[in-house]
Formats: structure tokens, sequence, C-alpha cells
């Protein structure tokens, strides 16, 4: 047995996780435990990811750890009624806040004044209000941990010490509010996350015999028949065996308009069947789909921190000690206790702690909804910062599946001659240029005659008997090294066609040039257009890396405004060619597909990975996924990492400026206790107001 063999791993979702301290503290307090082995929070779905030995530590007991810090794990029935159950938290929050507002006004109304010879409102006030702000402090104390709780809770009772019920009360008011609204901003943040997970279909309607009957998702099987009617969620991943449907693929793609999906064709959970009844072989259920993928790929990413999150981390881990130490200063020159519970209460650590996570978390999500995976808050940052556009061609600029654009007779043969030669020489063919011949030839109806004496010429072509006639097709160096002359017009022609960037294959009968056929990779649209956006974007340079002949890649670079070419490149040389460039201080995005992008893709500051078509291996490399095959979302992600970079700067900047400046008039009494508990309330709603614009 080896140490890893009883390893058990618990999922837990985790109600009240709101900011960076929050999964700190559980993560904290949970690894002081024996038999812990590993611990991963996802602040943006609300998560926690346990590994632990069973026999050592026990399920409940992990639990209940989570629990007794103050937060709620919700149990299965919870989490299917997570939304009701969040609004009715949110509900009693406000009732709360609404009810110590009332005693508040009550007390100022002097209405207990002749009775009772004390503010028994305020008191009443101040013990509502402060009660949950007290608890958490209790738990964090007891963990060793100065929390923003321990301050408030701190300018509670030090204001009731002192006489001063109603600023107490008015300052646990004011800290309940500043509370919800921190627990409201995170929700919203997370919204897009949500609407990810809860698009998820719950059920599938499987065909067993004559019968179709309604299961649980986590029941379906691989090789199940799945029944999906107009309207209706596809709950699986899995091939179509029998209908034509309409389907809806904005939740996989971000792609507004249908696609029309027949026998044969792929399908993804999550999607929508618009139109049409489809049967569908079950390839991919449960966390194997596609789907499961993405939401995996989203809720991880937040555990990669951007790097400008070392300011705040930074920030807190000081923050603490320097305000306890103000607020003492404060009282010990001053000699107003006043002063020094006004400098606590202003402090406002959440501002700075929430100001990244917030904006990132927003961003993703949005992100997501639009097909555009992002793995993480540093590659938002590096999306921020890149200059430089490297990218590849087939399969990344072009769609890397050849099509026939050209067909021209010569020897007084015209064109389905040509074409019907051409593809009875290439139907045995596995070369994508045979594929790209054959289509063609279908798709003008002509007959595809039967080779004979069939021999295949590396590199070169393909000989054979067809008809009679000894025929060969291929490049020039195959006719040529068969001692057929290449008549000066065709040759003309063919130079041509290849400046445009289009691969010539040369027919030949009898030692005679017959025809020529040209097949070219199409350039993918929007590439042209997206590029045109990077550079208005600033992107310093645009160079096209590729394993492809330098007149096919010059052409195809020269109709996308690419200048910069390097041609019949090895894996390991679009990696050196990286590393130089980030040598001389670019900082790069790279766009590719292919396994032999991989290298590159994870060398670069940002590696985009064309997903749709993309290899595991290029998806796994990259730092950016795109559902579909689209350039103009290329500029997109640009745009949302400078957005976001943007709005967390700013966020950043309210925090600690807020802080200096509310410290500052609240030690020198400028700022009194209760106006100190107002301010307070102010950066969480500027910072609230700032994140929300990455949401729209």
């Amino acid at each position: 047995m080896t140490k890893y063999d009883n390893i058990k791993k618990l999922n837990l979702k985790v109600k009240g996780i709101d900011c960076a301290t929050c999964a700190e503290k559980i993560q904290k307090a949970l690894m002081l435990n024996n038999g812990i082995k590993g611990i991963k929070v996802y602040l943006g779905a609300e998560k926690v990811d346990i590994q632990f030995d069973p026999s050592i530590i026990k399920e409940q007991s992990i639990i209940d750890a989570i629990n007794n810090l103050g937060y709620k794990v919700l149990s299965k029935n919870e989490e299917a009624s997570k939304r009701l159950f969040f609004k009715g938290e949110w509900t009693f929050d406000l009732i709360r806040i609404g009810f110590v507002f009332l005693l508040i006004v009550l007390s100022l109304t002097g209405i207990t004044k002749r009775l009772l010879p004390i503010d028994i409102l305020s008191i009443i006030a101040s013990v509502v209000g402060g009660y949950p702000l007290i608890k958490h402090a209790y738990i964090d104390l007891r963990q060793k941990a100065i929390t923003v709780n321990v301050f408030m809770s701190l300018g509670v009772v030090a204001a009731t010490a002192i006489g001063e019920f109603r600023s107490a009360a008015i300052i646990a008011f004011f800290m309940l509010i500043s509370e919800f609204i921190d627990s409201f901003t995170m929700e919203k943040s997370r919204k897009a996350i949500k609407d990810l997970i809860d698009m998820a279909p719950k059920t599938a309607r499987v065909k067993r015999g004559d019968k179709e009957i309604e299961i649980p998702i986590e029941e379906v099987k691989k090789g199940d028949i799945v029944v999906v009617k107009p309207g209706e969620k596809i709950p699986v991943e899995g091939i179509i065996i029998s209908g034509r449907g309409s389907i809806n693929q904005s939740p996989i793609t971000g792609e507004s308009i249908p696609v029309e999906k027949k026998e044969g064709d792929l399908v993804y959970a999550a999607t929508i069947n618009q139109l049409g009844v489809l049967f569908i072989k079950v390839t991919h259920t449960g966390q194997d789909t596609t789907y499961a993928r993405i939401i995996k790929l989203v809720e991880e990413a937040e555990t990669s921190k951007a790097p400008v999150q070392r300011i705040a981390d930074k920030f807190a881990a000081y923050f603490t000690p320097a305000i306890l130490a103000i607020a003492i200063i404060t009282f010990l020159i001053t000699w107003k206790i006043t002063n020094a519970i006004a400098v606590i209460v202003v402090a406002c650590p959440c501002t700075v702690a929430i100001a990244t996570p917030l904006a990132v978390i927003a961003s993703m999500g949005k992100a997501a909804k639009k097909g555009i995976i992002i793995k993480g808050g540093r590659y938002l940052e590096a999306l921020a910062k890149v200059d430089t556009l490297v990218v590849d061609k087939t399969g990344t600029v072009t769609i890397g599946d050849p099509v026939v654009t050209d067909i021209k007779g010569f020897a007084e043969h015209d064109d389905k001659e040509i074409i019907s030669c051409a593809a009875g020489m290439e139907r045995y063919s596995e070369h994508p240029l045979a594929k790209a011949i054959m289509k063609k030839a279908m798709e003008m109806g002509v007959t595809i005659p039967e080779p004979e004496g069939y021999r295949v010429v590396p590199g070169m072509g393909i000989e054979a008997i067809l008809n009679g006639k000894r025929i060969l097709i291929g490049s020039r160096e195959m006719l040529k090294s068969s001692d057929i002359t290449i008549p000066a017009e065709i040759e003309r022609y063919i130079n041509q066609k290849e400046e445009e960037g289009k691969t010539a294959l040369l027919l030949s009968h009898d030692n005679i040039v017959c025809g020529v056929i040209c097949v070219a990779d199409i350039i993918r649209e929007g590439s042209v257009e997206a590029i045109d956006s990077l550079k208005s974007l600033g992107f310093k340079d645009i160079i096209m890396l590729t394993g492809d002949n330098p007149l096919t890649a010059k052409a195809i670079a020269t109709s996308l405004g690419i200048e910069n070419v390097r041609a019949q490149l090895l894996p390991e040389e679009k990696l050196n060619a990286i590393k130089e460039l980030e040598l001389r201080g670019r900082k790069i995005l790279m766009v590719g597909d292919g396994i032999n992008d991989a290298p590159a893709l994870a060398q670069s500051h940002v590696g985009i990975a064309m997903g749709a078509g993309g290899s595991d291996a290029a998806i796994e490399a990259s730092d950016v996924v795109l559902m579909r095959d689209d350039w103009r979302q290329i500029p997109e992600a640009v745009m949302i990492g400078r957005k976001t970079f943007r709005v967390i700067k700013q966020n950043l900047a309210i925090g600690i400026i807020f802080n200096l400046v509310g410290v500052s008039l609240a030690s020198v009494g400028i700022l009194s206790p209760v106006a100190a508990a107002v301010a307070h309330v102010m950066p969480d709603v500027l910072v609230f107001l700032n994140s929300s614009r990455l949401l729209k």
C-alpha cells in the first residue's frame, strides 16, 4: 500500500466564503487537524475540496470544523435549493438591519428617556446588531486571528464601555450594512459562474426497450440512447444516431445563432434543442462532458492569483498590527478614547481583500458565458500586458481543411475530365489533399474510375493505370523525375497560383501535362478583422510561425496583413522563437491549435488555444481556450483582461487611499466613531459599483 491508497476526497458547498481572508481562515483551521492532506478553496463557486485520510479524521469532523468557523456547509437538499436558501438568509439580514435602524430612530426621539435612566433602545440595538460581529470575532480570536470582525467588535464594546450607547448602536448598524454589501457584492460577481452551473440538466430521458424513462443525470451511462425533444436541454455529450435538430450552443461556445445538427454530429451537454427530436448515443456523462470541464476550469481558475493580488496580500499582512498600533498611539497622544475607537472603526481591510477576487470572478464568469475560458487571475493580468501576437497557420488562422479552389484543363481536356481522373487516382489515399479532391468530385457529380497498378511515390504523388493510360498526379518534382516536360504556359499558371498561397497538383497522361488542380486552406472567417483590431489595440508586432512551406505561408500572411513570417519550423524551433522574443522584452500572446503548438503555447506569457477543434494537448498547455474557433474572440479576451486589470487597480487604490485618509482623520478627531462607522461603508459601495461594470 502506498501513502496515497487511503486518501479520500470530499467536496463541500460552503455558504459565507466572501473574501480571500475567509478562504485562508478555512485552510489554516483545517490544516491543524491530523489526517488532512490537501485543501482547495474556490471563492467563486463557494466550494471546498479536501483530501483526507478517513482512518485518521472523519467527514463529519471536517464539516463540524468548518461550521465552527461561522460558515455553513450545505447539505445536498440545501444545495438543490440554494437560491431560495440565500434569499432567505438575505431576508433575515435585512430584517435585522431594519430592526436595528428602527431602534436607533426611536432612541433619537427620546421616547424612553422619561421612563428609564439609560438609553435601553440603543443598548438593545447594539446587542442585536453587534451579536454577529462579536460571534465571528470570538471565533477568529479562538483561531488566533485578528480580523476586521475583531476590530468592529472592539469598536462596539469600547463605545458601550464608555457609555456611548447610541454610538455603539450606530457603529453596529453600519457594520451590518458593510457585511451585507460585501456578501451581496460577492454573490453578484458569482452570478455568471452560478448561471453556468445552473444550466446543467438534472435529468435525462433514456430509451429502455420500447419505453422512454426519465432518470437522474447521474444514472445515465455511456452507450445509453437519450431522447431530446424540441425546447429541451441536451443532458449528455454524444452522437446523434437519428433525427435532425437546430441546436443553441451558446452555453458552450457563446454563439447566439443556432447550429443545424444531423446524424453523425456531436452534440454537447447543456445546449438546447430548439427544433426536431434527437436520439443521441451517449459518449460522455457527468464530469467528463465538455460543459463540466468548462465549469471545472472556471472554478479552478480563481486559485491562480493575479500578481497584483500580492499588493493586497502584503497590505493585509501589515494592516491589522498597524491599525492596532495607530489606535494605541492615538490614545496615548490625545488621551481621547473616542479617537482610538474611530481609528479602529474606520479601518476597512475587506475593501482591499476583495478588490482583486471580486473583479477576477466577475470577469472569468462573464467571459465563460461568451465561450472564452480564462484559466486564472494571473492570465487576466497577463492579457492586459501582452504586446506581441504570435500565430500558427494551419488550423489557427486557416481552418486546417483544404478545399479545391481551381481546376484547369490543358491539351483539350475539360474540368470534369481532370477532376474525374484526379479523384480516381486519389480514391484510396488518406492524404488531406486527396480528401479535398474526392469531395470536389462528389460535388460535381463526376464518375470516379478504378485505378490499376497503384503506386505511391512518398512526398511526391501517385502513379497508376487509369482507363488504360499511365497517369501521374503530384508535384512538379514528380513529373520531372519521370522526364515529363512542363510547358512554359503551365509553369506560369502554377507560379501564379502558388503566389496566391495555393498548392498545385499536376496531372499527366502518356507524358503530357493535361491539367492542374489547385488546393488551398481557407482563412478563418473574422481573422483579418481580429488582427486589425489587435493592431489598433497597440500590438507592436504580429508574427506567423508555421511548419508549412515559405511560399504558402507568405501568401496567407500577406492576405492577413502579417509581415513577419517564419516557415518550415519544427515544434522546438517555434519554442525557441518564443524564447528569443521574450529575451527582447516582448510580452507574447501565442495562438495555436495543434499538438506541435503545445510547447510554444506553454512558454508564452498567454497561450490561446482554438478550443472547438483544438487538440487536448493544446487546450491543456494553453492559458485561454476559445470554445468556438472565432478569431474575433481574441481581441475581446485582450479587452476583458485590460478592463479587469484596470478595475482591479482602481479598486486597490480606493481601498488603500480610503484607509490612509480615514485613519488619519480619525486619529486627529475629525471623524467621530459614528462618522467613522458611516465612512467605513463607503469604499465597499464604491468597489461594488466599480466592479459591477465588468458584469455588463
